[in-house]
């Protein structure tokens, strides 16, 4: 670890890493203990360490890692109480939200930026981007085309829905704890990929936080892959959806089949 992050430092010295933002002032270089986790039949979860160096980092500042997983399509729906029954109803179908969230901070995230540059960035999780165009509509107001969501009463008690059933998956995470900061600028944290981590590809963003707002930031990629003879029926499943389905059914038949057969024997 320690000859990465020296590693991390003479990146930081010599040429300019092109996805980092900006340019000029400070910067921020980033990376991976490893860049693809391998899922297999035992996997029970995995944990990686990102680190990196922030150049002219100050006793001030603060630094947020967030870390996304691929992006999916959410149906949520509030359960009421129907003649004394409760069913659920009202479904609302999210566009684009993280399989997988995770947020680590130097201090609490209301005390490292205000409330809009924390909407900007999409981070932490009362400032998810949660996006529902089936519940939207577009009105003409004093000549001006708005958008008008009919959630928007009930944004937070969705939002609060979808994080607590994510959290108790731990595939949402937020923690103030978890982001450790070392000599000259240097910096590393955990994350942890829970047993039901889903797969696809990962983004984690670093950020340098000053006064308030974000004056840097970087991005490193993770990969979270199936392996063995569990990669060989995924692929085969999302390339040859309608084949796998019919050798499903097949195999479901063949085990019943067999099984009453047995049963008869005795």
């Amino acid at each position: 670890m320690i000859a990465a992050l020296a590693a991390v430092v003479l990146m930081l010295q010599g040429q300019p890493a092109m996805d980092i933002e900006p340019q000029t002032g400070p910067r921020i270089v980033a990376a991976l203990s490893q860049e693809v986790v391998e899922i297999r039949s035992d996997f029970a979860g995995a944990e990686i360490i990102l680190f990196g160096a922030v150049t002219g980092f100050s006793d001030e500042d603060d630094i947020v890692i967030v870390v996304r997983g691929p992006h999916t399509d959410l149906r949520v729906m509030r359960k009421e109480r129907t003649f004394g029954i409760w069913i659920n109803r009202a479904p609302v179908r999210f566009e684009d939200v993280p399989s997988y969230y995770s947020v680590a901070s130097t201090r609490p995230l209301q005390d490292v930026g205000g409330f809009s540059a924390l909407r900007r960035e999409g981070i932490g999780l009362q400032h998810l981007r949660l996006s529902a165009p089936d519940s939207e509509r577009t009105e003409v107001r004093l000549g001006v085309e708005v958008t008008v969501s009919e959630i928007a009463e009930d944004i937070i008690e969705y939002r609060e829905a979808i994080s607590r059933n994510r959290r108790r998956d731990a595939l949402f995470a937020e923690t103030a704890t978890g982001l450790e900061i070392l000599e000259g600028g240097l910096f590393r944290a955990t994350v942890a990929l829970p047993p039901a981590t889903p797969v696809g590809d990962y983004t984690a963003d670093v950020y340098l936080f000053r006064d308030g707002r974000a004056v840097a930031s970087g991005t490193v990629a993770l990969e979270v892959r199936k392996a063995g003879i569990e990669r060989i029926i995924y692929n085969f499943a999302h390339e040859h959806g309608w084949l796998y389905g019919l050798v499903s059914i097949a195999l479901a038949l063949l085990f019943g089949w067999g099984a009453a057969a047995i049963f008869n024997r005795r």
